[in-house]
């Protein structure tokens, strides 16, 4: 073996094997309480995040006005953002469940299609979004959104952000139900 392909094989085994290393939605199942989306995303609510970049300095901080509505197993998610710079921003996810009895959400700046799954108390959606920026521009980002129910009312929300696969920055936050 020449030495320029076994450093390469030095440097590619490690790395497969970290890959491995990340939460699994398995992880969850059986735990309690259990994801019930259209009862939680159900009615008013609000949450309280904050955006950090890749080296975990907070870069944003955010209030999210929600307004939930089902009728026949179909979910309307109205999302209003206030910004600490004065930014507002909507967004209005339309959900539903699969017959793979997965979850999926469409949204005006959603790529495609947003896929969740649930296992026990967490909820991992998957999904690439059309991000706007502060000064305007707007860049394809992926989503690794995972939702923690802390109990029926309340959940922590913590979403990796990435571009080509290159981790950018993470958005947290606290959503709580206040009509329960």
């Amino acid at each position: 073996m020449k030495l320029s392909s076994w450093w390469r094989l030095a440097w590619l085994l490690p790395l497969l094997w970290l890959s491995g290393c990340g939460a699994s939605l398995d992880d969850y199942r059986g735990s309690q309480p259990g994801w019930d989306l259209a009862r939680f995303f159900n009615g008013k609510l609000v949450a309280h995040g904050l955006v950090t970049d890749r080296s975990g300095e907070v870069t944003s901080r955010f209030r999210v006005e929600m307004q939930g509505h089902w009728q026949d197993g179909k979910g309307e998610l109205l999302e209003q953002f206030y910004f600490d710079d004065g930014r507002r921003q909507t967004r209005t996810w339309f959900l539903s469940k699969g017959a793979d009895g997965h979850w999926r959400g469409t949204a005006a700046d959603v790529v495609g299609e947003a896929v969740g799954k649930t296992a026990g108390f967490a909820l991992n959606w998957r999904y690439q979004l059309d991000l706007a920026l502060p000064d305007g521009e707007v860049v394809r980002v992926s989503f690794d959104d995972w939702m923690y129910l802390l109990n029926e009312d309340r959940l922590i929300n913590r979403a990796e952000i990435s571009k080509f696969g290159i981790h950018l920055g993470e958005v947290i936050l606290y959503i709580e139900r206040l009509e329960r």
